[in-house]
């Protein structure tokens, strides 16, 4: 009995060794390689496609924009990105034979946190397009290829009076703030998903002099992909509150994260295997603050235009 177990489980072993060795990898844009994207989504997906005989690795990169530069020249086979930032690519000047596919799915949150300092020009959304100031509103909102950059860049298209701003374009999240409270910025912007544990979020929150502004113009709720929401604006706790109860909220826009892949560069097997892949409802392990967030989303939460009915 002893020999026969022994047998079977080195056959077992042989077997899982041989899967792993002929599985095809596919390279997936990842953009930071200490990212959620890296970390965590990439990892889910490559478990889900080892039961097709595929397997996945991060492609990591400046920025979501590199990432999906090439997809587009077939130096990788799929990026992670925003909705928006998907849209800002899909648009007959960059995309003119439409081959930029976005496969939809929701497989993750990220929202809008813009940081203001007491006492500062900018109070609320109306003041970054306030036509009195004198000198451009300057944001902080990271690398040029960053999320966030991109984001402002199609906020840019839905509301044209975002038209007096100095975008800065260097230094990390913490570093900016210093600035912010040295006021040579009027808003320090970054992309997170939301999570009450997230340290920049809670080290704003316990600060005297700083806090978040809403980003709560209606019109970034109209924006879509075909039929599909791009954003919705919508209350998200920033505290824990006692028993949930007595929260501090912030209105802001939500996005969610898709995989995009080019559809001339990508054989009809691998791209029906992905799809499928990215749409299950648990891909995203159960245990991480990611799926805890998603599961939240998912059950529905105020939109900006049923709150203000």
């Amino acid at each position: 009995m002893k020999k026969y177990m022994n047998k079977l489980i080195f056959t077992l072993a042989l077997f899982a060794v041989m899967t792993t060795v002929h599985a095809e990898t596919i390279k997936i844009g990842a953009a930071s390689p200490d990212g959620d994207y890296t970390k965590i989504i990439v990892p889910a997906i490559n478990k889900a496609l080892l039961e097709y005989g595929y397997s996945a690795i991060a492609e990591t990169s400046a920025g979501t924009q590199d990432d999906i530069d090439k997809v587009m020249s077939g130096k990788i086979v799929a990026a992670l990105s925003q909705l928006d930032v998907a849209a800002l690519n899909m648009t007959p000047d960059k995309d003119p034979n439409e081959t930029l596919l976005l496969l939809w799915s929701r497989i993750a949150p990220k929202a809008l946190f813009c940081i203001a300092h007491k006492g500062g020009r900018i109070a609320n959304y109306h003041d970054i397009t306030d036509k009195t100031h004198k000198t451009p509103i300057k944001i902080s909102v990271g690398d040029k290829q960053s999320g966030t950059a991109l984001t402002f860049q199609y906020l840019i298209k839905l509301d044209p009076e975002l038209d007096n701003i100095t975008f800065i374009h260097k230094g990390k999240t913490p570093t900016e703030i210093s600035q912010l409270l040295s006021g040579r910025r009027d808003l320090v912007c970054f992309l997170a998903i939301p999570d009450l544990e997230n340290h920049v979020i809670k080290g704003i929150m316990e600060h005297d002099e700083l806090f978040f502004i809403n980003m709560d113009n209606p019109a970034f709720d109209k924006a879509k992909i075909g039929t599909n929401r791009i954003y919705d604006v919508v209350e998200i706790p920033l505290t824990a509150g006692f028993l949930g109860f007595n929260q501090e909220k912030l209105k802001t826009i939500v996005t969610w994260v898709g995989l995009v892949v080019n559809e001339s560069q990508i054989d009809e097997k691998l791209l029906n295997i992905l799809s499928t892949v990215v749409m299950k409802s648990d891909l995203i392990p159960s245990n991480t603050f990611m799926s805890k967030t998603k599961r939240w989303f998912d059950k529905g939460i105020d939109r900006i235009d049923d709150w203000m009915d």
